[in-house]
């Protein structure tokens, strides 16, 4: 054991190349950037101050991550796989520091051990990796957590005044990156307060904490926006389920990746399906996240007044997404919680390196590793090779395919055609959206903001009855007069959410479900449907492709 600390740099070395590794494995990814991605970037792409500052306004996430990106941009250009690589840095790094919050824990006995198992379960998560190869917030919100828990962990040891800079200054710029990193920082520094042993010369330290957090009050107004207005945060295409909970543990803790967008609605129908044991998710979903959930279980039995003030912070954020999410406010998605992934994997690592047996710590980590890496190396699903269905990209390259010619027009439905034209010249095609942001000025029925909170009643009358088309006369006279014989018209559909024909719609209507369903999807199936009968109606249908989660429909003009 001995020569094992001796060689710890080594084996953090091993550590971290595994991770830089994996995380580069299929980096570039031909799908190009989804939505999300497309959203971050096309808003750190704006001019700057003003078109800047005015695009962060209008979006629901914090500043920071767009200030980030804006220089990463400057610096490295804009080519999807440096773009991903500003999400891959981050990542590593926080393994990196995971492994400081380990070796800064209390146990002196075992600080490098648990530091080497804290830096392991960052370097092979599913789930870091995924978000490494994103062009999202969710690394360096990781990075910052890990961050603070560091030096959260120093000032409970040692509450001197660098350690409360610091904290104060990551606790900051979390704040600034994440539009709910505020509730982590406040739990937290609760926490703080209330299990560190005061000591009698003591000087009130928290001080410089306070002072930081001072100057994100300029984002109260930005916040209370934010959640008084609930289209930014909505159940409109992800209904909240108990099950949520459960896939969030196995994305943390296992190889398999459930609940990143929108996770199964049974948890019990993973384990058993279609009446037989689903011995692959049991295998490789429900035994690592056992094994880890038992580690930080086992770390709060009889545990020490640090780790009670971990897992109040934990339980007093978790808990208040939970309820949020349970009202409406916000989707239970695993990484709107990235920011307590850092106390579960020390938690997990403390569990571990408590056990009395050395055979039980080998065996444990063993079958971890093992069930881990096999998934990801060998797996259809594992991490690095889960297209990104959305992918704007995808319509582009069928599209090709179908060989689209200069002039031909283009249909986009769902997504505005702005989110394609990083893959292609928008100056060669015609390009027309019917889109979630311009549906209601195209039925002149009200705003967004009327659609998401009474769309159920204020479009039934369209669902009901298909004469009443504002589709069909906003086609007729954006695209008909200036189609001329031979062009083609591409129709891009995004099938995750147009899932409805009219027949089904009809009934939905008359059931009732129709209340409870998203109405995203309602009011996407009624948009498709209209769009293709148009089409059908004016132009000869050629042929079609099918992308990811895209259905791209090629019509020529007769």
């Amino acid at each position: 054991m001995k020569e094992f600390f001796k060689n710890n740099k080594v084996i953090l070395a091993i550590i971290l190349t595994v991770a830089v590794l994996l995380r580069l494995w299929n980096l570039n990814r031909p799908e190009g950037l989804w939505n999300d991605e497309y959203v971050t970037y096309s808003i750190s792409m704006l001019k700057f101050p003003f078109d800047f500052f005015q695009g962060i306004k209008t979006n629901c996430h914090a500043p920071l991550h767009y200030f980030y990106l804006k220089l990463w941009m400057m610096i490295f250009k804009d080519s999807d796989i440096m773009l991903r690589l500003s999400s891959l840095i981050p990542n590593v790094l926080g393994c990196l520091v995971m492994y400081y919050v380990g070796k800064n824990y209390q146990t002196k006995d075992h600080s490098i051990l648990i530091g080497l198992s804290c830096a392991t379960i960052a370097s092979i998560s599913s789930f870091l990796i995924y978000f490494s190869q994103e062009v999202r917030i969710y690394s360096l919100i990781f990075l910052l957590s890990a961050l603070i828990l560091l030096f959260s962990i120093k000032m409970y040891e040692n509450p001197c005044r660098k350690n409360a800079i610091w904290l104060s200054v990551f606790s900051v710029l979390l704040i600034l990156e994440h539009t709910i990193g505020f509730v982590y920082v406040l739990f937290n520094i609760f926490g703080l307060m209330a299990f560190r042993v005061r000591k009698k010369k003591e000087k009130d330290l928290f001080v410089p904490v306070v002072a930081g957090l001072i100057l994100c009050l300029p984002l109260i107004p930005f916040l209370f926006r934010i959640f008084a207005h609930p289209t930014y945060f909505s159940q409109w295409w992800a209904p909240f389920s108990w099950s949520k909970i459960f896939f969030y543990f196995t994305d943390l803790f296992s190889p398999v990746l459930k609940n990143i967008t929108n996770s199964p609605v049974s948890f019990y129908h993973q384990i058993v399906l279609n009446d037989k044991f689903n011995f692959g998710f049991i295998m490789f979903a429900l035994v690592p996240s056992m094994i880890a959930l038992c580690m930080i279980i086992k770390s709060n039995i009889d545990a020490k007044r640090i780790n009670k003030y971990l897992l109040s912070v934990f339980l007093a954020v978790f808990l208040t997404i939970l309820i949020t999410s349970i009202a409406g406010k916000i989707i239970f998605l695993t990484k709107y919680l990235t920011e307590l992934y850092p106390i579960l994997i020390l938690m997990a690592s403390i569990g571990w390196s408590e056990l009395v047996s050395k055979n039980s710590r080998i065996m444990l980590a063993t079958i971890y590793i093992f069930m881990t890496m096999f998934f990801i190396i060998f797996s259809h699903t594992s991490p690095m090779r889960l297209t990104r269905a959305e992918g704007q990209n995808l319509p582009v390259m069928a599209m090709k395919e179908m060989n689209i010619e200069k002039n031909d027009k283009i249909l986009f439905l769902f997504y505005p055609k702005t989110h394609f034209t990083k893959y292609y010249d928008d100056s060669k095609y015609l390009s027309y959206s019917i889109d979630k942001y311009n549906f209601n000025k195209i039925y002149n029925n009200g705003s967004k903001y009327d659609a998401f909170k009474d769309g159920h009643r204020l479009y039934k009358i369209f669902f009901l009855d298909n004469k009443n088309n504002p589709i069909k006369n906003y086609l007729d006279s954006e695209i008909l007069p200036k189609t001329k014989k031979g062009q083609k018209l591409f129709v891009v559909d995004l099938e995750s959410v147009s899932i409805y024909s009219d027949e089904m719609l009809l009934n939905l209507i008359k059931s009732e479900k129709y209340d409870k369903i998203p109405f995203l999807f309602l009011i996407a199936s009624l948009n498709r449907n209209r769009a293709m009968d148009w089409a059908s109606e004016n132009f000869r249908y050629v042929d079609k492709r099918k992308k990811g989660a895209w259905m791209v429909y090629c019509f020529e003009y007769p």
